[in-house]
């Protein structure tokens, strides 16, 4: 798996696992509301900076860069 689809399924996985909690009928706890919204952000500046956190932990692990 190279970099770029590890970053998509983790960020895919995580929003959802955050949407699913929304959704539940009981009260949200106020982190889930905030680490959606950090989540976001985190997307937005790696758009402009092409720099996420999890790339570094990526590499650290082994996860190949994409050699297109």
């Amino acid at each position: 798996m190279t970099m770029d689809r590890a970053l998509r399924l983790t960020s895919g996985l995580v929003l959802l696992l955050v949407f699913l909690i929304a959704i539940m009928p009981s009260d949200v706890h106020w982190f889930w509301k905030a680490f959606i919204v950090f989540m976001s952000l985190n997307q937005i500046q790696s758009a402009f900076t092409n720099w996420c956190p999890v790339v570094s932990l990526y590499r650290r692990l082994g996860i190949k860069e994409c050699s297109c």
